[in-house]
């Protein structure tokens, strides 16, 4: 399963398919079985690797039982016929396609000098690690540094992909602190790490746009122009392995992902995790997608045939133009091992009828799909199976099949290329699937290139975005993050006022319209697990020759700060949250984490009418803090200082939380003069403070355990 960048809402994600089945097939078709080849592999403890090694493998990077491993392709051949080698494939490649943000989700009120307290708590994630696995990122942006103008990132990483270098080995530059003036800047993918990493972290004095977690240190791994997933299971292990070496909580943002996969938890991503991830103080946030819109995502079906034995029918329309498409990729997965049947389509797009069905193919009919069959391919029509197809279509269809080694499924990989297929195009390729044993099937299509649509054909069928999740967020191990719109309007960089467009995005405060969610296959769970503000966020924009900016905010001593809109800007907030949540609590685990989420996040109107598409409601990191003040600190034990968390309920009444239970604790609020205004008793570790008392700057004392702390409030 590839991955993908969830990027802006206009762009989507893009994908470059080929399974290893299919790729592997193609090179040895073609005459290039001589070649080196870098490959991902996940193996048992069985694998005996110094045969292959022997036998021309080198291994560039291990962690546990994945290995980056360059070989001749003669020698890949032989793993699909090894046992110990549970999947392998080469990388594949991915594209890229805050203040109001802050506020709305309770941040403000858990830092210094903002919102209702200007001096409240030192909740901006200090003592904790973000890491960041993105591309385009400018590490020497004024908001990567602290308030001393030093830089907080700990370890910048640059790599190249095995797919990228000559020699098909993996590579990976770093860079700490000391060296980042010196490091290289990736100004490539529109700077869209520089923006994620921002929204997470970023800081810079007097500027109102800053990250969650301003005082987080960062380990960042950037990919370059092209962008390959095995760079981005190294970026993860590079971030785990620094802050197991400082011995600090991490919290990893990952705005990437892909609809394609069963779904269900297994991979290759829930296998590597599973080995690196402790069990407490490290948190992976995944973007769940930008394919969640009903009007124009038409990415995903779903059938159960022991319900309805008709065959499910469509075709492969070009994304977001509905025109035929030029490049189709397709997953079809089974909820089990019972069988799917696949026949071909072609549909004359001038006369909407059917000019051309293929047989049905499956692996009990054709055993050879195992491999690969080749139904079509124009530099090799003698090896095509379904020579027809080159009346309508020039290029190579191929399809493989049989059970996934990853999760004991059935599963069938369609990939179609095409020369010359256009808007005018008169032919499009479709397919029907059947199952006599009654599977109950999912299939997604390549988000970027391709979509399921019906072109108005008798029983044919239009795909849905029902199931559009990123197939990573299925993973029991991450948090799965969707997109809120909280941003109303925002002021250029010309004094100009750019307001939300309702119409593409959503009401303002509405759950986006773009943001991907659906089931988790085999369980009653729907996902994302939360929402955070994802749209118009305004952070931290890479510049060189162009501003990469959707809006363009602020300029400050050559460096700027702009808009982007996507799941992509949503995960980085959430993760800054759980920042600023293992700052109060380090030993967090993710299960810990989905408990927070679950009985702290705002649910509203918009909320409660958007249904499975908006998890557990909007992420608070006021209350989420609160939940672990009251629900999972030890609360009841003497306080080495009083940390008070402040909201201010309604214009008469704040609430405060304390770090500790005190009931003989008080809470009072006075002028600035000194003159007590207004005060409450603490009830086990909460206190109400009513108040009559005008807009204006006041102090909040805490006095409890023969301890008192005081600090300034806004009140508004």
């Amino acid at each position: 399963v590839g991955v993908t960048f969830v990027s802006h809402a206009d762009n989507m994600s893009n994908f470059q398919p080929l399974s290893s089945k299919l790729w592997m097939s193609q090179r040895f078709e073609r005459g290039v079985e001589n070649d080196m080849v870098g490959l991902i592999l996940n193996v048992n403890d069985d694998f005996d690797i110094e045969s292959y090694r022997q036998n021309g493998m080198l291994v560039t990077y291990q962690s546990g039982n994945v290995l980056y491993a360059t070989m001749p392709a003669d020698v890949a051949k032989m793993l699909s016929n090894d046992k110990n080698v549970l999947t392998y494939r080469r990388p594949r490649q991915a594209y890229p396609t805050v203040d109001v943000a802050r506020q709305a989700s309770g941040v403000d009120e858990l830092h210094k000098g903002v919102a209702i307290n200007d001096d409240i708590i030192p909740y901006t994630g200090k003592g904790v690690v973000i890491g960041i696995v993105d591309g385009g990122i400018n590490p020497q942006h004024i908001a990567f540094n602290d308030a001393q103008g030093q830089s907080r990132i700990m370890d910048y990483v640059f790599t190249q992909s095995a797919y990228e270098t000559e020699d098909n080995t993996f590579v990976a530059d770093h860079f700490d602190a000391s060296q980042i003036l010196s490091a290289p800047i990736d100004y490539e993918c529109e700077g869209h790490g520089t923006h994620t990493a921002s929204i997470a972290a970023g800081q810079c004095p007097q500027n109102l746009y800053y990250g969650v977690a301003p005082d987080a240190d960062l380990v960042l791994t950037t990919m370059g122009e092209k962008l390959y997933d095995d760079e981005i299971i190294y970026g993860i292990d590079a971030a785990i392995d620094y802050a197991e070496r400082v011995k600090r909580p991490l919290v990893v943002s990952l705005s990437l992902g892909s609809a394609l996969g069963p779904h269900d938890g297994t991979g290759e991503m829930t296998d590597f995790l599973a080995q690196r991830l402790s069990d407490k103080g490290q948190i992976v946030c995944f973007a769940a997608g930008n394919d969640g819109n009903p009007s124009n995502s038409f990415i995903s079906l779903a059938k159960n045939f022991s319900n309805d034995n008709q065959p499910l029918s469509t075709c492969f329309a070009r994304a977001m133009y509905g025109t035929p498409a030029q490049s189709a990729y397709m997953q079809v997965w089974s909820e089990d091992q019972r069988l799917v049947e696949i026949c071909l389509h072609v549909i004359d797009l001038d006369s909407r009828e059917i000019v051309y069905t293929s047989e049905y193919f499956s692996t009990k009919t054709h055993p050879q799909m195992s491999e690969t069959l080749i139904l079509s391919d124009t530099q090799m029509p003698e090896k095509s199976l379904l020579p027809e197809l080159a009346n309508y279509f020039d290029g190579v269809a191929l399809i493989a099949g049989g059970i996934s080694n990853q999760n004991g499924k059935h599963i069938i990989e369609l990939l179609a290329e095409f020369e010359g297929i256009d808007e005018y195009s008169q032919y499009v390729l479709g397919f029907s699937l059947k199952s006599d044993e009654g599977a109950n099937v999912l299939l997604e299509t390549n988000a970027s290139t391709c979509y399921f649509r019906s072109y108005g054909i008798e029983g044919f069928v239009n795909g849905n975005p029902n199931n559009s999740i990123s197939d990573y967020c299925s993973s029991p191990y991450v948090i799965s993050v969707g997109s809120w719109n909280a941003r109303s309007s925002a002021v250029d960089i010309e004094g100009n006022e750019n307001f939300l467009n309702e119409d593409y995005f959503g009401n303002h405060g509405a759950v986006a319209n773009y943001s991907s969610y659906g089931p988790l296959i085999g369980s009653d769970k729907t996902l994302p697990h939360v929402l955070a503000p994802g749209t118009n966020v305004v952070a931290a924009v890479a510049s060189g020759e162009t501003i990469y900016s959707d809006l363009l905010i602020k300029e400050s001593d050559g460096h700027y700060w702009g808009t982007k809109t996507g799941t992509s800007m949503a995960c980085p907030f959430a993760a800054g949250v759980i920042a600023l949540w293992l700052e109060a609590k380090p030993d967090l685990t993710r299960d810990q984490i989905v408990e927070i989420i679950e009985n702290s996040s705002l649910v509203d109107s918009a909320v409660e009418s958007a249904g499975c598409k908006a998890g557990a409601g909007k992420i608070d990191a006021y209350n989420g803090l609160k939940y672990i003040y009251t629900q999972l600190s030890d609360v009841k034990k003497v306080a080495t200082q009083l940390k008070p968390i402040v909201r201010q309920i309604s214009n008469c009444e704040i609430e405060v939380v304390m770090n500790v239970v005190d009931s003989d604790g008080v809470a009072k609020i006075y002028s600035i003069d000194g003159i007590e205004l207004a005060k409450s008793k603490f009830n086990g570790n909460i206190a109400r403070v009513s108040h009559n008392l005008n807009v204006g700057v006041y102090l909040l004392t805490i006095e409890a355990q023969g301890k008192r702390s005081t600090t300034r409030i806004l009140i508004k």
